[in-house]
């Protein structure tokens, strides 16, 4: 089809509206992937910075004006993505864009007014293709999290069909000194690899007599299925999440809080502003809404929040989240998700030892990346110190095509995870065939992504996992 043609050529022209974390990272990604990009925002001194560091197109100026469209090259783009912090400005962009015949037109979109069930309008009225709602996915993203105890990452391959999760190993684990090969001897390992550790901040990809210690983080694949049988060998499964507590009535929280209200018999959000407090109160049916800071001892006393299962910071100021999230483990709180809008605390929280990070911006950035490569539908997922987790598709030209895995000169530092066939989850052992059509998981190390590229003719694609 057209559409598939488009998001396949190696060289588009993309026009990007906003030059903030988000435009930044995209123009920076995409520019590095051969794209032809230009990039508009009103601010001097963030088109300054983007004219420095990118070789890009950098045009000053405000993208509701078609003069400034034209400036930037509308005539002639193949897309438009619209990221400025205000919807007006990416949902008028869009549509001056859609004047201009611009194919594609992607816009970020904060207010929940366009992505709830309920909308008037559907995203196509709006003249847009595709609407990103950070908060929306922060939303999904945090209800994975909740419905699998103990994990501290999660990202999904093959339209959600295989999981990679990363975890904690605790004390206790039985999983806890067995080798690689012992934990696949146990379990019914067509559903279920371990791709890699993290130990003492270094990633390793294991080999059979590696042996799993307690206080190690692991990377696993594992089919959707089977995703029950796994939680026990970690002993995990006594430590469902009951009472959670949430800082800051922001409206991703109250939509957090109507998704958990459903089944969790416990919930409450702390807000410092009395009119926002009350307001998300009246939206909500059985959350328990507590006027009060972040730090305020004698209300974590109040609330219990010894018991609770897991703290959510998720207010809009960095700082009062990092904080806040801080001493409710100080005061008993099992775990702690922390959302920073600042990339640069993201190491930071790591050292300090907040469970979960996440970042609205990242996850924006990798929505759309997503959705821009639906042609080739691989996405990739970073791991810490730029490994990466690639879906792959075996083409049919491809030099590794009806060949035995155990025959390709795979590099040292990575490991095929997981073939997809139709639909199946098919564990690599040497004597699996790749056929044409098959998608390959391969975790790689940084050194080897370039060597793996070769070996399935692809240009690479990424996404940011953080």
């Amino acid at each position: 089809s057209e559409n598939r043609s488009l998001y396949l050529s190696g060289d588009m022209r993309i026009l990007i509206v906003g030059a903030g974390i988000v435009g930044f990272n995209l123009a920076q990604e995409l520019s590095q992937e051969g794209h032809d990009i230009a990039i508009v925002d009103q601010d001097p001194e963030r088109i300054r910075r983007i004219a420095d560091t990118l070789d890009v197109l950098a045009v000053e100026g405000n993208a509701c004006l078609p003069s400034v469209l034209m400036k930037a090259g509308v005539k002639s783009t193949e897309m438009v993505i619209a990221v400025t912090e205000r919807d007006e400005i990416n949902l008028f962009s869009c549509f001056l864009a859609s004047r201009f015949d611009v194919p594609r037109r992607f816009a970020r979109l904060r207010n929940w007014e366009f992505s709830e069930n309920g909308r008037v309008f559907s995203p196509e009225e709006l003249c847009i293709d595709q609407a990103i709602n950070p908060g929306q996915i922060i939303v999904e993203t945090i209800l994975k999290i909740l419905e699998t105890p103990g994990v501290v990452n999660v990202a999904e391959f093959a339209d959600g069909e295989i999981l990679l999760r990363e975890f904690d190993v605790p004390e206790n684990a039985p999983i806890a000194g067995k080798t690689i090969q012992d934990i696949r001897s146990i379990t019914q390992m067509d559903s279920f690899l371990i791709v890699a550790i993290v130990r003492h901040g270094e990633l390793v990809i294991p080999k059979d007599q590696d042996i799993i210690q307690a206080g190690d983080r692991f990377y696993t694949l594992v089919d959707k299925e089977f995703l029950p049988f796994l939680l026990p060998m970690l002993n995990r499964t006594l430590e469902s999440v009951e009472k959670i507590i949430i800082y800051g009535a922001t409206s991703t929280s109250i939509h957090l809080a109507k998704a958990l209200e459903e089944n969790m018999r416990d919930v409450c959000i702390i807000e410092p502003s009395r009119e926002k407090a009350s307001r998300a109160a009246d939206k909500l049916k059985r959350t328990l809404v507590q006027h009060g800071s972040g730090t305020d001892m004698d209300l974590f006393n109040e609330i219990n929040m010894k018991d609770a299962d897991f703290f959510l910071a998720l207010s809009h100021d960095d700082e009062s989240n990092i904080l806040s999230a801080l001493l409710a483990k100080k005061h008993g709180a099992k775990r702690a998700l922390v959302i920073t809008h600042d990339p640069e605390y993201l190491p930071i929280l790591d050292s300090i030892g907040m469970d979960i990070t996440i970042n609205p911006r990242l996850i924006t950035v990798s929505a759309i990346l997503k959705h821009l490569r639906k042609g080739q539908v691989m996405s990739v997922f970073k791991l810490i110190e730029d490994a990466e987790v690639m879906e792959i598709g075996v083409d049919e030209n491809s030099s590794i095509v009806n060949k035995k895995i155990g025959k390709i000169k795979f590099p040292q530092d990575a490991i095929i995870g997981a073939v997809l066939r139709k639909g199946e989850m098919l564990l690599p052992n040497d004597d699996v065939t790749l056929e044409a059509g098959d998608s390959v998981i391969v975790v790689a190390l940084p050194g080897t992504i370039e060597k793996i590229e070769k070996l399935f003719d692809r240009k690479r694609s990424f996404l940011p996992f953080r």
